[in-house]
């Protein structure tokens, strides 16, 4: 990964920490991005003393700002000159229903629209840093999902959390295989990753029962299948595909639907003034 310039979001804790650990142990150059200053300085310390690679910057993504994601995108061209990795690791999973800044249901928002949104604005940098990769960290939650396309954001019925994450994670599997289908040929890859269940922050406001206390991995072994997918040789042009783990496993039915991917494209698209 030496000369390689990647970002990770959610990078100050869990599982994008040990990510920006992984790549800035493999020598690339990591931006953490963060939206919590201050815990992205404090990780990027720790970062730095453990892996010996000074080549680490925190940048501000917020995921539920299109503004401060237009922003990022802005100054991250502006301080780079390529772009060879972006892992969409940060994600949330609340337990009620709550609004991003620009209006959105906040689970679908921050773990679906706010990626889609920056790698839409990162997209022409990836195609000219080719061979580059995406890497979308989803959950085997996506399986026992589905999506209400007539009620995407809760407005009718009742919010559970549970229920919005996992339709949030199955957006990012079917997110995953368009992209793919509309990247083929530009030496850009994108897969999606189930990391494992994995002790994080994730869950501090999910309900006792949706956090299994016994079996977790640590987010070292949980970001396993994240460097895999950003960095093994053996992955080069393998595109579309789900993981769990460094495993390629068949996503849902639901995922693998074309016409409901084409949807869920076009009514980003549409939600995003795209």
């Amino acid at each position: 990964m030496h000369g390689k310039v990647a970002i990770v979001t959610g990078a100050n804790t869990g599982l994008g920490f040990e990510t920006a650990r992984g790549l800035l142990e493999k020598g690339a150059t990591v931006v953490l991005g963060c939206r919590d200053l201050e815990k992205g300085e404090k990780a990027r310390a720790e970062l730095v003393a453990s892996t010996g690679n000074q080549a680490a910057t925190v940048m501000l993504v917020d995921l539920a700002n299109l503004a401060r994601l237009r922003n990022f995108a802005a100054k991250f061209e502006a301080q780079f000159q390529r772009l060879d990795l972006l892992v969409h690791n940060a994600g949330v999973w609340p337990r009620t229903r709550r609004k991003t800044v620009d209006g959105f249901e906040l689970t679908l928002g921050v773990n679906h629209l706010g990626p889609f949104f920056l790698t839409h604005l990162l997209r022409p940098m990836l195609e000219r840093s080719a061979p580059s990769r995406v890497v979308v960290v989803t959950s085997s939650l996506h399986i026992s999902a589905a999506i209400d396309f007539e009620d995407l954001q809760f407005k009718v019925r009742k919010h559970q959390g549970g229920i919005a994450y996992g339709q949030s994670k199955l957006c990012n599997v079917m997110f995953t295989h368009a992209l793919a289908r509309r990247l083929e040929g530009k030496g850009v890859t994108v897969n999606s990753v189930h990391p494992g269940v994995v002790a994080t922050e994730l869950t501090r406001e999910a309900p006792a029962r949706a956090a299994p206390v016994r079996g977790l991995l640590t987010p070292r072994e949980g970001a396993v299948g994240s460097l895999h997918l950003a960095t093994s040789p053996e992955l080069d042009g393998v595109s579309g595909r789900y993981f769990e783990g460094t495993v390629e496993k068949t996503p849902s039915n639901f995922s693998q639907d074309v016409e409901a991917q084409e949807r869920l494209w076009a009514m980003s698209l549409a939600l995003l003034k795209l």
